[in-house]
């Protein structure tokens, strides 16, 4: 006799329990929770690091480091659906973390005050800060109009999962992710063309 598949009792909502667990604030289930993701966090994160340009100099250890000191902020995981939801939360704390230390660097460039040459280099500064600043503002934009689809954006960009990938964590096909990228794609274009 063939066993028979008992509800609540495969990998998903083993993973589901857990995560229940680690949003009670149980330290062995968010260690366990850490223990289970970790190697798929490193892979978002150098994903996220090939994406970056410039002189970043954080390493996939300290992303997911920083990534998870945000996600577990207070001692609790955060509220989540699935691990679909879960590993959206981990990339999106990877953005900001990448967003903030290219501030922080962008920062650290400018000269002292008396060493500023007046208009011509705040011009410079402010240009490259409104541009990481407008794709995130385009991207809260983007995700109130589609969640989906600044999700796909997040996880396509920001970490450099196939749409294969995207597809098996959000539960739709690759077509479907190929086509929703293309136009997230474009209206992004066009909402930092016009910012």
């Amino acid at each position: 006799m063939a066993d028979v598949a008992v509800p609540g009792d495969g990998p998903a909502d083993e993973f589901n329990r857990l995560m229940r667990r680690a949003e009670a604030g149980e330290p062995e289930a968010m260690d366990e929770l850490m223990r289970r993701m970790y190697g798929s966090l490193r892979r978002m994160a150098r994903a996220q690091l090939r994406q970056e340009h410039g002189d970043c100099t954080l390493a996939p250890t300290e992303l997911v480091n920083e990534a998870y000191l945000r996600l577990f902020a207070g001692g609790k995981a955060p509220a989540t659906e699935d691990q679909a939801h879960l590993a959206g939360l981990a990339s999106r704390a990877m953005r900001r973390v990448l967003i903030d230390a290219a501030r922080r660097r962008d920062a650290q460039k400018r000269p002292p005050a008396s060493e500023r040459t007046g208009l011509t280099h705040w011009g410079e500064v402010l240009a490259e800060q409104a541009s990481a600043d407008q794709l995130d503002d385009a991207l809260r934009e983007l995700e109130a109009l589609d969640p989906r689809q600044a999700r796909i954006v997040e996880m396509r960009f920001f970490v450099g999962l196939r749409e294969e990938e995207i597809g098996a964590i959000l539960g739709v096909s690759a077509r479907t992710v190929q086509r929703e990228w293309r136009i997230a794609r474009e209206w992004l274009r066009r909402a930092l063309t016009h910012a």
